[in-house]
């Protein structure tokens, strides 16, 4: 996923080349001398200073050295101020990524002032928050100090910043330091099949983005291994929901289907083993999950076909909510399931989110205070290898969330909501833990997101069913 973008300027953003490739001989019939042939290239190849001196020695320019190049720099300067333009749907490219908060600054030769003023009259000035060029770090674009400054200005992963360039010299540079480079075309580079032999993604015209989205921020994708609720509020139907209200495309694969609501479980019907993993296969072999979330699976046969095809695959981020009991009070996993899932799915889970019943099954012990939760989760937490997330609740540190990752303890503290429909808030909770792994989060930030999301989902007071109904896991949409 886009986070960070380091912009060229000159001929990635605007249309500017032209005066470099001519302000060589631009500037001396302004001063009443035909240029020779050829003047352009020799120009750009010179430093200003160097250019001045040749001005004299090769056609005699009675003008001093630093007359001559106040003279070009007041040319350049009006240029930059009234008159550089844009390319073609660079407004609109760059207000949307400003918009969908992509950090964005400059990486250009070009002068800061020159290019504050270029911007401002745009009106893009406000989507950089900095301007690098190669003076202010002492080097040009054939050293990638300039796009190390950025990086660390925009304080983005280096994975998910993108260098757009139009110079083939400047592409190679950032290549060469691991950023992946978009390349834009412009007309005054005439290497255009090195340039996307170098880039990783090559764009001809900004008004005509087909796939740049797909290569810089492909959807993140999540699997959730669970069991069907008919009614929607838990199981399959609520991971779906949870993961695409939180940016994830979702996919399933159903360990059951059962005939379920607000009052109870009345029917469980079995997925067999054969058919789970021919469910999994089906998925990691096409669209392969960025994480996986595993909630009922009633059998230790079902739990073995799921941790060997993980272990196959070498699955991502699996997050593991060990649903033993809906909260209508009906089992739901079988007596020997669980000890399968003690011995093969907490050993690869990147976090497990029990909740008090669930960690005392899970680890023998009995939790009665807020001493006996940090206990329990360290039981668990160092015995079988994988984050803890004990989830509060049952009158015991209501709400708050206790988690022990690599030897520490984080307590997450949560909103009491006097709401009463609170079915399948252990499924929502873990499919959200899961889609902000899928997108790259830490685990803390992960909880933190999830149990904000659970909170406005409560929050809306959804109130369906005779008994503890759903939550509106679509509240964002009536935002």
């Amino acid at each position: 996923m886009i986070k960070g973008a380091i912009f060229d300027l000159d001929g990635t953003l605007f249309d500017s080349m032209f005066i470099w490739d001519t302000i060589g001989e631009i500037y001396l019939r302004s001063i009443g001398y035909e240029p020779k042939e050829n003047l352009n290239e020799t120009f750009k190849t010179m430093s200003l200073y160097n250019a001045a001196c040749y001005y004299k020695s090769e056609y005699g320019v009675t003008l001093s050295v630093d007359e001559i190049m106040d003279g070009v720099n007041r040319m350049v300067e009006k240029y930059y101020i009234n008159e550089v333009q844009l390319k073609p749907g660079v407004y609109d490219f760059v207000k949307h990524l400003h918009n969908i908060g992509v950090k964005m600054c400059i990486a250009t030769a070009t002068d800061k002032y020159l290019v504050e003023a270029a911007l401002e009259r745009c009106g893009i000035n406000e989507c950089f928050s900095e301007i690098f060029t190669c003076t202010s770090v002492g080097h040009s674009k054939d050293e990638p100090d300039i796009y190390r400054e950025a990086l660390k200005h925009l304080g983005t992963p280096k994975e998910d910043t993108l260098v757009f360039e139009d110079a083939s010299y400047a592409i190679r540079t950032a290549k060469k330091d691991g950023f992946r480079v978009v390349a834009i075309y412009d007309k005054s580079e005439e290497n255009q099949t090195e340039i996307k032999s170098l880039c990783d993604f090559y764009i001809t015209d900004y008004t005509d983005m087909q796939g740049f989205w797909k290569f810089a921020a492909p959807m993140k994708t999540a699997l959730s291994i669970a069991g069907s609720d008919c009614s929607g509020g838990a199981g399959i139907q609520a991971d779906i929901k949870t993961m695409t209200m939180n940016g994830v495309y979702a996919m399933s694969a159903i360990t059951a289907l059962t005939a379920q609501n607000t009052t109870g479980v009345f029917a469980i019907s079995e997925s067999t083993p054969e058919f789970l993993k021919e469910q999994i296969d089906a998925v990691f072999e096409d669209i392969y999950p960025d994480a996986v979330k595993i909630g009922m699976v009633s059998s230790s046969e079902l739990v073995s076909v799921i941790a060997e095809r993980l272990k196959f695959y070498n699955a991502k981020n699996i997050v593991v909510d060990p649903v033993m009991v809906a909260t209508s009070g009906s089992e739901l996993i079988k007596t020997d399931a669980v000890q399968t899932l003690i011995e093969e799915l907490l050993p690869i889970a990147t976090v497990v989110t029990p909740n008090i019943p669930e960690a005392e099954v899970l680890s023998g012990k009995k939790i009665q205070s807020k001493d006996d939760m940090l206990n329990v989760a360290k039981f668990i937490g160092d015995t079988y290898g994988c984050a803890v997330l004990l989830k509060g609740g049952h009158s015991i540190n209501d709400a708050n969330d206790l988690l022990y990752s690599n030897s520490n303890f984080k307590w997450f503290e949560g909103k009491r909501i006097n709401n009463p429909n609170t079915h399948g808030t252990g499924c929502t909770l873990s499919s959200a833990i899961a889609s902000n792994l899928a997108k790259g989060l830490s685990l803390d930030d992960s909880i933190r997101n999830a149990k904000d999301y659970i909170s406005g989902a409560l929050s809306a007071m959804l109130d369906l069913g005779k008994d503890s109904g759903p939550m509106n896991h679509a509240f964002k949409i009536n935002q």
